[in-house]
């Protein structure tokens, strides 16, 4: 958000209404994809069947793990 804000305070000291409108537009789409994401929880858990021991849950965990490894490699060449 503080990048935003940085972009907003710059812009509204020439134009303040097009200032307001970045801000309006990043706070709907700020709160409309954590209402998405809020809605769709329930949506997906059915879909999977979400328990411990289910399929879908496995799949998930194992590909995060996956990622969050490739990330720390990255990080690490990177370095």
């Amino acid at each position: 958000m503080a990048p935003m804000l940085g972009v907003v305070f710059k812009v509204a000291a020439e134009k303040l209404l097009f200032a307001i409108g970045l801000l309006l537009a990043y706070g709907i789409g700020h709160c409309s994809i954590i209402v998405l994401a809020g809605s769709l929880t329930e949506i997906v858990s059915r879909y999977l069947h979400w328990t411990e021991k289910s399929k879908g849950a496995l799949i998930v965990k194992r590909i995060c793990g996956l990622l969050v490894i490739l990330g720390g490699i990255y990080l690490i060449a990177t370095s």
